[in-house]
């Protein structure tokens, strides 16, 4: 009897299961392919303008007069408060909706005139909030490209300066990760992030502030890494540390939904904006927190 009780609860709870994974399938998609989309991987420059995007559930739109042109190879710096309309910006690109007034263009064709398949292929997408799988840190790493060999690997690794973290751990490239990388810092797993999205090489990487858990040398030199492996490639990071824009072809300033500064670093500081203000106030932060850490050491 408490065996048939034990079954019977098993298949209930796999009956309710069923039920909630059949209506998430049933749901219809908001962005679908047009009949004669191009189904060829995009590479070239990119074009956006958008007038205004409001979400499907709000009134007020969280964007306006939004504009900026990339050529391939360059990168782009967005920075902003919280809240300012950074991440929205990024879905548009990633094409995660489609009803908005403006236009955004990749290789002078607009994205909603290719396949999402395609479009998606040419963009590389870092978000805040990394996933890790509960498997091994190898499989993590070539989960979008299962057939890259070791060798591979190892150089992203290497790019993103986690290889030394990994031959460190006990079973190297073998290691399982916990269930959403619960057993890895927080540096490590954006490290473990960016390396994914890098070895599938694509035309486009979004950096979603996936940066902000490694330290300033270390994201340096990330930075230089990427700027001379993908110079061909473009380069979108959005970020809360300026320096991790410091370098980047153009910045602009999003406040409100919408650009308020935009320039290279050196023109952004002769405007003596926000971006100026921000600038010196991480600036000082960083220099008091290295004198606290060596005041710490000295005693």
């Amino acid at each position: 009897m408490l065996a048939f009780g034990f079954l019977y609860n098993i298949i209930q709870r796999g009956n309710a299961s069923y039920d909630r994974v059949q209506h998430l399938l049933a749901e219809k998609e908001d962005v679908i392919d047009h009949a004669d989309a191009v189904d060829v991987t995009p590479e070239g420059n990119l074009h956006v303008e958008i007038n205004a995007f409001t979400y499907p559930d709000e009134s007020e739109p969280v964007l306006s007069e939004i504009g900026f042109d990339l050529k391939s190879g360059e990168t782009l710096g967005i920075v902003g408060r919280t809240g300012s309309g950074k991440t929205s910006l990024l879905k548009l690109l990633m094409r995660e909706y489609d009803t908005y007034d403006g236009e955004i263009s990749f290789a002078d064709v607009k994205i909603q005139d290719y396949t999402v398949r395609a479009l998606r292929e040419a963009i590389g997408y870092v978000p805040q909030d990394q996933f890790l799988f509960s498997t091994t840190v190898r499989d993590n790493i070539r989960f979008g490209k299962p057939e890259a060999p070791q060798e591979e690997v190892s150089k992203i690794a290497q790019l993103v300066s986690v290889d030394e973290d990994i031959l460190g751990f006990e079973h190297g490239y073998d290691t399982i990760v916990g269930e959403r990388g619960v057993s890895l810092s927080g540096g490590q797993k954006q490290r473990l992030a960016i390396a994914r999205a890098l070895i599938m090489n694509p035309e486009l990487l979004i950096l979603d502030d996936a940066l902000s858990a490694v330290d300033a040398k270390t994201e340096e030199q990330i930075l230089s890494n990427l700027k001379e492996n993908r110079s061909d490639k473009t380069t979108i990071i959005s970020a809360h540390r300026l320096s991790s824009v410091e370098h980047a072809n153009l910045i602009i300033v999003i406040d409100k939904g919408r650009i308020v500064e935009r320039g290279t670093h050196s023109e952004l500081m002769t405007l003596d904006g926000w971006y100026a203000e921000m600038f010196h106030e991480q600036q000082l932060e960083e220099a008091l927190e290295e004198g606290g850490a060596a005041d710490g050491s000295d005693e």
